[in-house]
């Protein structure tokens, strides 16, 4: 059995290279989640979906209200993701994706608990694309995640 929760293109013009005479479009592919508290589950979240990022990226104002398992007992940095590092403490939580007719089921997930609220909430490749089906058409608008159950 499988369940289909539909994701959403967020697409915008980069207005700095638009002063210039140049279109070109900023697109990000955007999920909704709810993560996991001590006693509920959080208000949605939009989050950026993002297939160069080899773990999930919660900001320190998101996973502050989040019951975390720690995975190592002290920070680490995360190199490779642009131009710098990222630090940050690495932990299990429990998400759920949602969208306008559902929710999946909760899915348990490593991620870097960032120090600092510099980066937005990102879902990477590790417990997320590794094991959901993403598909992805941007002519034709469509994009879901398919999670078997």
């Amino acid at each position: 059995m499988s369940i289909k929760i539909d994701l959403e293109f967020e697409t915008k013009l980069d207005s700095e290279l638009l002063s210039v005479g140049i279109s070109t479009r900023l697109i990000r592919l955007i999920a909704s989640l709810r993560l996991k508290t001590s006693k509920a589950w959080t208000d949605p979240y939009k989050a950026i979906i993002d297939t160069g990022s080899p773990i999930t990226l919660i900001p320190k104002h998101v996973w502050e209200k989040v019951s975390i398992k720690r995975i190592f007992p002290t920070s680490i940095k995360l190199l490779g993701l642009g131009s710098g590092t990222l630090s940050g403490k690495l932990a299990q939580v429990l998400i759920i994706f949602l969208d306008k007719k559902g929710l999946s089921p909760p899915i348990s997930l490593k991620a870097l608990l960032v120090d600092s609220d510099t980066v937005p909430l990102i879902i990477g490749f590790e417990d997320v694309l590794t094991d959901i089906k993403l598909v992805c058409d941007y002519i034709s608008k469509t994009a879901f995640f398919k999670i078997y159950s």
